[in-house]
């Protein structure tokens, strides 16, 4: 039964080897011996490593149960679950190019009511059918290897070569990583759950190092501390009739939806009363990050410090402070991502969620509760903030009756039929309808807003968190949280209140970050620098950026006109072209990295 154990590991890594190709179409493959040594090691090596971590306990069980029956079926289970896993983070993986993680199993469990991820029926039944070809085959494999295992105990030359495979895997990359060999090790990061060694010190101690390489892959990693935020304390007086905020944001809204045919209130009220800034980016390829930077002004690298000291945005204390009666509507929940920790956790009797069965009939809801919500406030004396976060172009859906505007439009969302040749017009229809009907929904707030007079008193900010993608670059990116491409993270952004010319168009570059400081320097009266509380300016007294910051949930990249740098916590890289075209790593901008360096450590102590 031991003997049939390792056989049947070494088949159930073996099969794992061949699901590591889903990987290989976006690895660019090595170009020196020592990086197709890494390559090679690592995957015969971590194919194996993955199979040890049901191993020994299947080892136990055969050996405190030595029955065949039980012993075959924990071990078909096991084997099928690791398998079932590797697969669906490969679809993971497909999507949004990092690997299951803490934030994705943390939202597939939260997620019941499909806010976040909602798969068609479809889908749910063809992975349930996928998931038992694989406990079938398993089985089959199983029992075959017991009933005719080989005579000859190979297992003893067989076993030890493969654990050769693991620790040459990580000895080569930790050499590799020493000298910043990146053919090396930006290989690391195409592999679940895999570690890589690193003995930077080590080898300095043996000479073994490449100062000058060291010096540009110092200036790509974050920093951390104590939080220095702000860094001077707000002095502000507040205007003398106090100017009312109103913030609209609709997740997944594509920069170049924000039209007469699909967005025709938004571009009605952008015409006649406010200013689009035609070329402005979110802080952020995701809602964490989105969400985050259009409140605090700063890098979405911030996240874990702001949420682990429940430090509130400035801007939110504030509003606060200044007496502000706060309007808080969102359609998902403020709980995932953890916004009730970092940009609402002053607020008390904070809304979280809106109560309704789907994503449209939550945006129809919200909109009543903020009219009813902004009627009883009228009544008293005090200015108001809202906040509408709205979502069924996230979840690409319209309530049922709503008129499709845009035809085809793909009748159900079955994302296991993605991939570079699936024609996206359908599914882009889908998406645009979706975004049709959260624009009514908008339209009744402005034109609430109209009604009572309060257009001359309040600044209306129109925006999203983050784009979304169709496939634009013929690369396979579907949806959000990929890549940081103009269709993840370029979104509309319209302004209207005081200073803003009526009709207007801005086409210099402009981000997420600018909000804050024209909130407070504008209708809060603050005379700080915005140096003080972010990483933005004014949107109308700057002349522009030349890189802008976006941010993901487990790297951040760095857009300039030309090229985007895309990072990793590791210190890897990679520098390619707006259409995510690889350029060599000679390209790194060490002027503009050495800016963002200093940027992203600015405000720790």
């Amino acid at each position: 039964m031991i003997r049939w154990v390792g056989w049947y590991s070494l088949w159930t890594s073996f099969l794992l080897m061949l699901v590591f190709s889903r990987y290989a179409v976006y690895m660019d493959f090595p170009s020196s011996i020592l990086g197709w040594s890494y390559l090679t090691t690592t995957w015969i090596g971590h194919g194996f490593f993955l199979t040890l971590l049901f191993f020994p306990l299947l080892l136990l069980i055969a050996l405190l149960i030595p029955k065949k029956p039980f012993i075959l079926t924990i071990g078909v289970l096991l084997s099928s679950l690791s398998i079932a896993l590797v697969i669906l983070d490969t679809l993971v993986f497909d999507q949004y190019r990092f690997h299951i993680n803490g934030f994705v199993i943390s939202l597939l469990i939260n997620d019941t009511d499909g806010q976040i991820f909602d798969f068609s029926i479809t889908s749910q039944l063809m992975a349930l059918a996928g998931v038992g070809a694989i406990v079938g085959i398993q089985f089959l494999v199983a029992k075959v290897l017991f009933d005719r295992l080989p005579s000859h105990p190979r297992l003893r030359y067989v076993m030890p070569s493969m654990f050769m495979m693991i620790l040459a895997s990580h000895g080569i990359h930790a050499y590799a990583d020493a000298l910043y060999k990146f053919d090396v090790t930006k290989q690391a990061r195409f592999f679940p759950v895999h570690f890589p060694t690193t003995a930077q010190k080590q080898f300095a101690k043996w000479g073994v190092s490449d100062p000058e390489a060291a010096e540009k892959a110092r200036l790509l990693k974050v920093g951390s501390g104590l939080l220095d935020y702000p860094k001077k304390p707000l002095q502000c007086v507040g205007s003398k009739t106090k100017k009312n905020i109103l913030l609209i944001a609709v997740d997944s809204w594509r920069y170049d939806t924000a039209n007469d045919l699909t967005s025709p209130n938004v571009a009605r009220f952008a015409d006649r009363y406010g200013t689009r800034f035609v070329n402005h980016y979110s802080g952020g390829n995701g809602t964490r990050t989105g969400v985050f930077s259009l409140f605090y002004g700063i890098p979405g690298t911030y996240w874990d410090a702001m949420k682990s000291s429940a430090t509130p945005p400035v801007l939110i204390q504030e509003l606060q402070k200044q007496d502000y009666d706060l309007g808080i509507f969102a359609n998902a929940r403020l709980t995932s991502p953890a916004f009730d920790k970092t940009v609402f956790s002053s607020v008390p009797g904070l809304r979280t969620e809106t109560d309704a069965p789907s994503s449209p009939l939550r945006d129809i809801k919200l909109t009543d509760e903020w009219l009813e919500w902004l009627d009883n406030q009228q009544h008293g004396e005090q200015p108001f903030f809202g906040f509408l976060f709205y979502d069924a172009p996230h979840s690409y859906s319209a309530p049922e009756g709503y008129p499709e505007i845009f035809t085809p439009a793909w009748k159900e969302v079955n994302y296991l039929k993605l991939n570079n040749d699936f024609d996206p017009k359908p599914y882009l229809n889908r998406y645009k309808n979706a975004v049709h009907f959260t624009d009514s929904q908008i339209g009744r707030v402005l034109d609430d807003l109209e009604s009572r007079g309060l257009l001359e008193n309040t600044l209306v900010v129109i925006t999203a968190d983050h784009g979304q993608e169709f496939n634009d670059l013929k690369k396979n990116y579907w949806g959000h949280g990929g890549n940081f491409s103009d269709a993840q993270v370029k979104v509309p952004m319209i302004v209207a209140g005081e200073g803003f010319p009526k009709g207007g168009s801005v086409d210099k570059t402009t981000s997420h970050f600018d909000l804050v400081p024209t909130m407070l320097q504008g209708p809060l009266g603050c005379e700080n620098s915005p140096r003080d509380f972010s990483s933005g300016h004014h949107l109308l007294e700057h002349e522009g950026r030349n890189w802008v910051i976006a941010g993901s949930v487990t790297n951040y990249g760095v857009i300039q006109k030309d090229k985007i740098t895309v990072t990793y916590h590791s210190g890897q890289y990679e520098v390619v072209t707006p259409k995510y075209d690889p350029l060599g790593s000679d390209e790194l901008d060490i002027k503009v990295m050495s800016e963002v360096m200093k940027e992203i450590g600015r405000f720790y102590k």
